[in-house]
């Protein structure tokens, strides 16, 4: 990421260093996602040991209000300003809401079924 290298660049350049013994494509596409996001190393974050409760309503609530006031916002200014991570703000958004991102904007996924 830092080399201004794409992911299909790092995961060739990982190849050529340590054969078969690479993580799986994903896994470095997830790399660069979080690091897109502000993310400044791979070791994992402090986690409490009880379940996430990040999809509240009160979550859910502003999430909505985010996406209407702003069709465009990204998953990581979500994350940026509710403090929640990607995997509960995917659930907010298409389990909750039922919006999908189209186009760069967030709409109505009955909208779309025609």
């Amino acid at each position: 990421f830092k080399c201004n290298l794409t992911p299909k660049q790092c995961i060739d350049r990982l190849h050529l260093a340590f054969g078969d013994e690479v993580p799986f494509n994903r896994i470095v596409y997830n790399w660069f996602a979080e690091f897109q996001c502000g993310r400044t190393f791979l070791c994992d974050e402090f986690r409490e040991d009880r379940p996430s409760t990040s999809v509240v309503a009160i979550n859910v609530d502003a999430v909505r209000e985010m996406i209407e006031r702003d069709r465009h916002i990204t998953y990581c200014e979500i994350q940026a300003s509710l403090g929640i991570d990607m995997k509960a703000i995917h659930t907010i958004l298409h389990d909750h809401l039922s919006v999908r991102k189209l186009c760069s904007r967030w709409i109505l996924h009955n909208l779309t079924e025609a």
